[in-house]
């Protein structure tokens, strides 16, 4: 007690209590979690799909634009039998019966590239000096788009089917009135893989050596990069 008979008032020395953070719970974190997984998964899906479409899409492009090629030659076959009353012949041959010219080089006045056939010599063969100057400068309709070639290639990807009973018998020529299955059976044109073929040799799929398994890994024949597999021509149609 105090001198004047009162009781003192005690301060507290205890602090003042203040309230305490118990941050997120844990179900919180959890279902936060949770909608993180959802949204990356979702980008990853929307990637992946639109990807796809891309790709699809240029191959698509890719594909359209093979096709653009292979009607052209298709109408260039047809031009060459509208001016000579026959197709080409598989190669022109010399005196001894030897392959010298193909049909790639006797069309080229039919699909824009008159300017390539004046300057080839049909005097020499395809691999002749003069004609060597041209080698590298293959027509981009001799070539698919969707095939891999290296740069400066002069690799060829549409080639005949030659051999007896074919409408390329070799250095002969054939008329419309010689096919006898119908020119909705008769094949004009194939697209082959990894062709070893220069555009101005005369050589292509030979029936008596070819595989007749489509895209053939082992042996040569029809064959291409296209998903919905290898074109092919028909005298009167193109397929794919």
């Amino acid at each position: 007690m105090s001198e004047s008979g009162t009781t003192p008032i005690l301060q507290s020395c205890e602090h003042p209590m203040t309230e305490v953070s118990q941050g997120p719970s844990m179900g919180s974190r959890w279902r936060r979690g949770v909608g993180c997984a959802i949204v990356i998964v979702v980008v990853v899906i929307t990637g992946t799909w639109f990807v796809g479409k891309v790709r699809d899409a240029r191959e698509a492009a890719r594909s359209l634009q093979c096709m653009s090629r292979l009607n052209q030659m298709h109408l260039a076959f047809h031009l060459y039998y509208d001016t000579y009353g026959c197709f080409p012949p598989a190669y022109v041959a010399d005196a001894d019966g030897n392959p010298m010219h193909s049909w790639r080089v006797l069309i080229l006045p039919f699909i824009d590239s008159a300017h390539l056939y004046e300057k080839y010599r049909f005097d020499e063969p395809w691999n002749g000096p003069n004609n060597q100057q041209l080698a590298n400068r293959i027509d981009p309709w001799f070539r698919c788009v969707n095939n891999d070639h290296e740069r400066g290639s002069s690799l060829t990807d549409y080639v005949v089917v030659m051999g007896e009973d074919t409408l390329f018998p070799g250095a002969s020529s054939v008329t419309l009135d010689d096919i006898t299955d119908g020119p909705e059976n008769t094949i004009l044109l194939v697209e082959i893989a990894d062709s070893d073929i220069h555009w101005m040799e005369p050589r292509d799929l030979d029936v008596d050596t070819m595989s007749f398994t489509v895209n053939d890994p082992l042996r040569p024949s029809i064959s291409g990069p296209h998903p919905n597999g290898p074109a092919v021509v028909f005298v009167d149609r193109l397929t794919a």
